[in-house]
């Protein structure tokens, strides 16, 4: 079995702490820019939250941040490819950016378009929508406050028509607003709602209905009550007590000592209420899902630099698993897993960074949620910074490393081979394209040929991950610019 730690928890009550942000926060406070679809275009809401184009196959979303757009360095780009009966293929895809018609802004240096993002059906026409943060974007002469823009889904999938602009209620400097994106039913009235996390606060949009107006607003204050020296980076929603309520986790850094480690902080309740919080070591990234099925969310947490003992740091890196349970995250103890215990293949090492990146979904069809784990720093033979990814087992008591698998450049039938700098596993995502109830892997290396980048496609089948048939793609596979992209440093979960 994994070993636990200790983490530290503290509970605070916030009343009222969430800024409901209303209409009146859209660009110039006006209306979106194009009519939303008739009530009747389409029966239902969509079935899942990233089938953009309502054909019943789930998308896969991929984004450069840091990609060229007319000749803009780090402009960012968005690029989604359609599922299909046949799986993911890259002539099958979209590409947004602010230079795409109808987006809000213009494509410019240092903008970050698409480094976060988040889907879900927000105005119930029966096609996935897609919010894109946009953490570099200046406004009003102020640097780095960021944006929002949500780009609507459509029978042609996504688009810039009828794009809407989403904007924190005030500006500061390098307050990078959409440091964190999550949809959920935040107000636990059945509606879906946006949360947007900046530097130092949290707001909500809720509301969007068919009209596409999210003007649902309540009263209360910016959320500001991060704990000092907490640097926020994710949200992750979730009912993580199982008591039918959406909550959030706020994923980040804080100072312990000299040492910059994960640091999360679990937000329950919602509503004219507020939030409790409670305060606990693990990040900076996170997934949610009910790995065990007992009707409760359960979060994994990524912890690439984790501190033991308060006392000195192991670089290692380190995945928490808090399972669901009244309290939710940071009560108790969690699952702790890392290379070289508990079965799992590798050796604890500094700098292998294992907990780069998270994600869940069966692989294999036995409807338990496998676990997917990065390790951009991995080093494969004499290559440092390689990177590598690993993948355990779901059950209903929880992860195992019972039918455990590693994979590398280097593992045969994966393109490509290891190399210093690849970051193999820097972002990982289990994802169904075509349907068929299990969950392949795709793997991105942001520094693949000199930061080109780009994403591995891995099959899935009832054995688990095959690297047989594998393939891989970049920027330019998509009809982008590939130089210097990164690709890609974002994936959708």
């Amino acid at each position: 079995m994994p070993r636990s730690r200790r983490t530290p928890t503290t509970a605070t009550a916030l009343a009222a702490s969430l800024a409901v942000v209303a209409g009146a926060a859209l660009a110039g406070g006006a209306a979106p820019a194009a009519a939303a679809p008739a009530e009747g275009a389409v029966a239902a809401p969509a079935k899942f939250h990233d089938d953009f184009n309502g054909d019943g196959y789930p998308d896969l979303v991929v984004a450069a941040p840091s990609g060229t757009v007319d000749g803009a360095a780090r402009a960012g780009y968005v690029a989604v490819l359609y599922g299909s009966a046949g799986g993911l293929d890259t002539a099958r895809r979209t590409v947004v950016s602010q230079s795409t018609a109808g987006v809000p802004g213009t494509s410019e240096a240092g903008d970050a378009f698409g480094a976060t993002l988040a889907s879900a059906d927000v105005d119930r026409d029966g096609y996935a929508d897609l919010a894109v943060g946009v953490t570099g974007e200046d406004l009003g002469g102020v640097a780095d406050t960021g944006r929002t823009i949500v780009l609507y889904g459509s029978s042609g999938g996504l688009s810039g028509s009828g794009a809407q602009d989403l904007r924190p209620a005030s500006l500061t400097e390098g307050n990078a607003y959409a440091t964190g994106l999550a949809a959920g039913d935040w107000f636990h009235d059945g509606s879906t709602a946006l949360a947007i996390l900046s530097k130092d606060h949290l707001e909500l949009y809720g509301g969007w209905g068919r009209a596409r107006t999210p003007a649902r607003a309540q009263a209360g204050h910016p959320f500001a009550d991060f704990p000092q020296d907490f640097t926020p980076t994710g949200l992750v929603g979730g009912d993580f007590e199982g008591d039918g309520a959406a909550d959030l986790v706020v994923t980040g850094r804080k100072w312990y000592l000299e040492y910059l480690q994960g640091h999360s902080l679990y937000l329950k309740g919602g509503g004219p209420e507020g939030y409790t919080r409670t305060e606990f070591a693990g990040g900076p990234v996170g997934v949610a899902g009910d790995i065990d099925k007992d009707g409760a969310d359960d979060l994994a947490i990524g912890d690439p630099s984790v501190l033991e003992h308060g006392e000195y740091e192991l670089s290692g890196g380190a995945v928490q698993v808090w399972y669901g349970a009244a309290g939710g995250p940071g009560s108790g103890q969690p699952e702790v897993w890392q290379q070289g215990s508990g079965g799992v293949p590798g050796a604890y090492e500094v700098e292998d960074r294992f907990g780069s990146d998270v994600s869940l979904g069966d692989v294999n069809g036995d409807g338990f949620l496998d676990l997917a784990v990065g390790a951009e720093g991995e080093a494969i033979g004499t290559g440092a910074g390689a990177g590598a990814v690993w993948l355990l087992r779901g059950s209903a008591g929880g992860l195992t490393t019972t039918g455990v698998q590693h994979f590398n450049q280097d593992t045969p039938g994966i393109p490509g081979t290891a190399e210093a700098g690849d970051l193999f596993g820097s972002d990982v995502r289990l994802h169904d394209p075509n349907r068929d109830g299990r969950s392949g892997l795709i793997a991105g290396a942001p520094g693949e040929n000199a930061g080109q980048g780009f994403a591995w496609v891995l099959q899935a089948r009832s054995s688990g991950l095959i690297a047989d048939g594998s393939w891989n793609f970049s920027g330019a596979s998509v009809g982008a610019n590939g130089a210097n992209a990164r690709f890609p440093e974002t994936i959708a979960e």
